[in-house]
């Protein structure tokens, strides 16, 4: 080591070696620049940059052996072979290149070490082959210790640059690569210097040191345009890159139309703004926003308007806001809203200015549009101990709000909102409830009041959830209706009753009701059809039962429907008639098969004469029309009685019997009528059957 200082010290010029280092410095902090470009990339791109890596990193090894073999001084004449010179410069950047794509091309497990030593096995060569070309007038010796130690040296400290590169374990160690790549080079050159020795034969005492500094500038000043073209290339891509990452990061969090944050960005600014309340012992307050009939105007005026609208709507919240406060865009017509809140602070000051920025119309493509909206308020933590539950609990308020036509600003209320989550949550268990056996039939049977027998059952579906356990029809068929699984679900309680009705032992009629959902379904007519096909079900003995609300939805296509469904040979009949809005103007419509008259009439027998007068009166209206009537909901002899004496011909109710399941229903089928006025009604509700509701 001290020949190696000796040497540095002693038989070279320091201003060149200082120029020679300099150039090393400069060349390996550009060549890791360059490879990290490299690394990044894929394809046609990385062997670009690896080009542009070798050609650096080749030219700077090769300039600062150069220089540093100018400033080794020596008493005889010295001059250089310019094929060899040439050919190691070529060799510094093709063996530097090549390293680098080994280093990463994730080829093996230790392809960076093989990379780094493949680029000192070039920077020894390429000193090596230099040397060769380096011609002095005198005898020159070779000490092959250290030629081997400089070599070692060389591969060393290349695959330990390139391991600290590709393997980082702190910050620091990507300046520790280009640390290691200097030392490498330094440590290959000098003491390959010192491995040499020459004894001139004709000694000169002068010499050209002028024409020395002029070679190495020129060599300097050619590598440093070499090395300043990566230089510029990578600084240039740099920019490049952060503009677009820039504006990549913009788009991503930013909605482009209104200019406030996106649900992406309002994710982690909610988390953000949470931890920010509790390290600080503050609360938070989340107001979610959705405006009132967009869709109206985007279907009245144009998306242009909608769009206009939204962002003088973006303009003025942004306009709005104060310190602490940030609203973002999270859906097409819904906003959020959140304000950092001190303990005791009231939020009323904040809710009526956001009143302000979202319910007044706004002036937008030369128009005023409306800009009602509903809010939903939750306070952190007080109305949730999470980023995820202060969401859902808002989302609860918004829904109320929404509903609420007088009150449009709703606070999370646990209580008035567990009915809203359960709503949610059978809403999602409904989906799939179909493929998973959830529901069941039960069958309610009808009696022909002339005979005293059984004349037919209603299909009444049941679902049994695993967790919520047995969930009324009163609660699910509303929201299977809303959220589209009335589709599946009919067609399965469709195709299961006409099989059940196949199996009975009296042919007698199954009905089975149809939603304004069903009824809006253009293939309705082939899928019964298809159905009937299937099972075998002689079509006169199904019936269809529909209310007047699900065919007046869409009159015009109901009624081609059940023209349809009728032509079929499948009967029609018109359920809870007296419920709608002009019962009678639904008969002059459309020619019924069967009247069913609501429970709600035949429950006030006893006790109003209004119904009475009413039933007797609908009784009357289906004789005049010849079409049959059937009284549901009757519970009581008293009932029974008056529904004979008027002329019904048909009941439905507990008093006959309670919704049994398909194996009961066969039971009651075979029972023989009771003689007698009265006696005809039998009352079959088997104490193993549960108390289900009536229809």
């Amino acid at each position: 080591m001290l020949d190696v200082i000796a040497c540095i010290t002693i038989d070279h010029n320091p201003a060149l070696v200082a120029l020679a280092a300099g150039m090393c410095v400069v060349g390996a902090w550009i060549s890791f620049r360059l490879f990290q470009r490299a690394r990044d990339t894929e394809g046609w791109t990385r062997a670009g940059w690896l080009f542009l890596n070798g050609m650096a990193t080749g030219s700077s090894i090769w300039c600062t052996h150069f220089i540093a073999m100018l400033a080794y001084e020596t008493q005889a004449e010295v001059y250089f072979n310019a094929t060899l010179t040439i050919l190691s410069l070529f060799l510094a950047i093709v063996g530097s290149a090549l390293g680098f794509a080994l280093a990463c091309s994730g080829l093996f497990r230790f392809a960076p070490e093989a990379g780094g030593i493949v680029i000192g096995a070039s920077v020894a060569s390429m000193h090596y082959l230099g040397m060769a070309g380096y011609r002095v007038e005198g005898i020159i010796n070779w000490n092959p210790d250290y030629v081997v130690a400089s070599v070692i040296a060389s591969l060393v400290f290349g695959a330990l640059a390139l391991n600290r590169f590709m393997r980082p374990t702190t910050r620091w160690c990507r300046h520790g690569a280009t640390t290691a790549l200097v030392l490498g080079i330094v440590l290959l050159h000098f003491t390959g210097m010192t491995a040499m020795s020459v004894t001139p034969l004709r000694p000169v005492f002068a010499p050209n040191v002028d024409q020395f500094w002029a070679l190495a500038l020129a060599v300097a000043g050619v590598g440093s345009m070499v090395i300043g073209m990566g230089v510029v290339t990578a600084l240039l891509d740099l920019k490049t890159r952060t503009t677009a990452d820039a504006d990549l990061q913009r788009i991503s969090d930013f909605d482009p139309l209104t200019g406030l944050g996106n649900r992406s960005l309002f994710s982690r600014r909610l988390d953000e703004e949470c931890v920010w309340a509790d390290s600080n012992d503050s609360r938070l307050c989340l107001v979610l926003v959705n405006l009132d009939d967009f869709r109206a105007i985007n279907d009245l005026r144009g998306h242009t308007a909608g769009d206009a609208l939204l962002a003088a709507l973006g303009a003025r919240i942004q306009n709005g806001l104060k310190d602490g406060e940030v609203a973002m865009r999270i859906g097409g017509d819904e906003f959020a809203v959140m304000r950092r809140l001190s303990v005791s602070e009231k939020v009323d000051g904040f809710l009526e200015r956001l009143d302000a920025l979202f319910r007044r119309p706004l002036k937008a493509s030369g128009m005023v549009l409306p800009c009602a909206s509903g809010m939903g308020v939750a306070i952190y933590p007080d109305n949730g101990l999470s980023a995820s539950d202060l969401l859902a609990n808002a989302g609860l308020a918004l829904a109320r709000a929404k509903i609420d036509t007088i009150e449009r600003t709703c606070f999370c209320d646990s209580v008035m909102d567990q009915a809203e989550r359960r709503r949610r949550e059978l809403s999602v268990a409904l989906r799939g409830a179909v493929e998973r056996g959830e529901f069941s039939l039960f069958f309610q049977p009808q009696m022909d009041l002339e005979t005293g027998a059984f004349s037919g059952a209603e299909a009444l579906v049941r679902w049994t959830h695993p967790e919520y356990g047995s969930v009324s029809p009163a609660v699910f068929i509303p929201i299977a209706e809303e959220n589209g699984q009335i589709i599946p679900i009919g067609d399965w309680v469709l195709e299961q009753s006409c099989r059940q009705a196949v199996t009975w032992a009296r042919p007698v009629k199954v009905a089975v009701n149809l939603s304004a959902i069903q009824l809006r379904q253009r293939g309705l007519p082939e899928r019964i059809g298809e159905v009937l096909r299937e099972t075998g079900l002689d079509p006169a003995r199904l019936e269809i039962e529909v209310t007047e609300s699900s065919f007046m939805a869409d009159l015009d296509l109901s009624l081609q429907m059940l023209r349809e469904i009728q032509a079929l040979g499948v009967s029609v009949a018109l359920d809870d008639f007296g419920t709608g809005y002009s019962a009678l103007a639904s008969l002059r419509i459309y020619p019924f098969n069967r009247i069913k008259l609501d429970r709600g009439f035949t429950s006030d027998l006893a006790v109003s004469d209004e119904a009475r007068a009413i039933v007797h009166s609908v009784l009357m209206l289906g004789q005049s029309l010849g079409t049959p009537v059937l009284a549901e909901g009757v519970e009581t002899d008293e009932q029974l009685a008056f529904l004979r004496a008027a002329g019904c011909r048909a009941i439905q109710g507990f008093l006959y019997s309670r919704p049994v399941p398909a194996g009961d229903l066969q039971r009651l089928m075979l029972a023989p009528p009771a003689p007698g006025l009265l006696g005809a009604a039998r009352r079959v509700a088997p104490a193993s059957l549960p108390r289900v509701a009536n229809g």
